[in-house]
């Protein structure tokens, strides 16, 4: 069970980006799912703005505006990489259709293992386990919603150029973005202790609970953090669709 890391920053940076479609209502209650991220057809290309470079070009443009988000060592560390944009934009469509992208921001992954504890004839997950997510959920608590809203707004044409790298022909990048962060804010709270079970042919552990099992690996991968720290990053996610603001409204 590993940090699913910068995938949540991302989130932070694209959390809002249908609020244009849909309005804050949508994103801060459930709706129901549909097949697919969309069945819009596909906008036509368009020139990026004078003031941004070319996606493959964009690396220490982005770096360059992502860098006040968070001071921590880790995620400046994870700036240092190459094509951010496409990154984190196939993270998002990753996300978007329930998948955890592990390889992408494996620099963040917890210290220490994942581990039990048994009480009561039942097998929990140990609270320690939770503990070793608590400095992700304190970097994404610490970041500015309205500054991670003011970066997004300014990056979605590279956004929107990576996306249609990417070969998606029927979903925009606001549209992803948006299943993406709906799909973590959609993540229950925890009832209660967690009860596992050994998974099958004894390998690893799965939720006995099958309303939890059930859940796509990029929830699992939000609700294995812990109560705490999955409420945490949910309201910062829930912050920032706030600050990205309803089109129309008054600031």
């Amino acid at each position: 069970m590993k940090n699913p890391g910068l995938l949540i920053v991302a989130v932070l940076l694209a959390a809002g980006a249908a609020i244009g479609l849909y309005g804050a209502r949508s994103l801060l209650k459930p709706a129901p799912a549909a097949p697919g991220i969309s069945s819009l057809p596909p906008e036509a290309p368009a020139a990026l703005p004078p003031d941004l470079p070319p996606l493959e070009k964009s690396d220490e443009f982005v770096r360059r505006r992502a860098a006040a988000l968070s001071s921590d060592a880790a995620f400046q560390e994870w700036l240092k990489k190459e094509s951010l944009i496409p990154r984190l934009t196939a993270a998002m469509n990753m996300i978007a259709n329930g998948k955890f992208p592990r390889d992408l921001f494996a620099a963040f992954a917890p210290r220490g293992k994942f581990s039990v504890v048994r009480k009561d004839g039942k097998i929990l997950v140990d609270p320690a386990s939770y503990a070793r997510y608590d400095g992700v959920a304190a970097m994404v608590g610490r970041v500015d919603a309205v500054a991670a809203a003011r970066v997004f707004t300014d990056l979605m044409p590279l956004f929107d150029a990576a996306q249609r790298g990417l070969g998606e022909k029927t979903a925009s990048a606001h549209e992803a973005f948006f299943a993406a962060a709906r799909e973590l804010v959609d993540v229950p709270p925890l009832d209660g202790e967690a009860v596992l079970t050994a998974g099958k042919k004894g390998i690893g552990w799965v939720y006995a609970d099958e309303s939890l099992e059930s859940l796509s690996p990029a929830q699992k991968q939000l609700l294995r953090m812990g109560p705490k720290n999955q409420a945490a990053v949910q309201a910062k996610l829930r912050a920032v669709v706030l600050a990205l603001g309803v089109p129309g409204s008054k600031p």
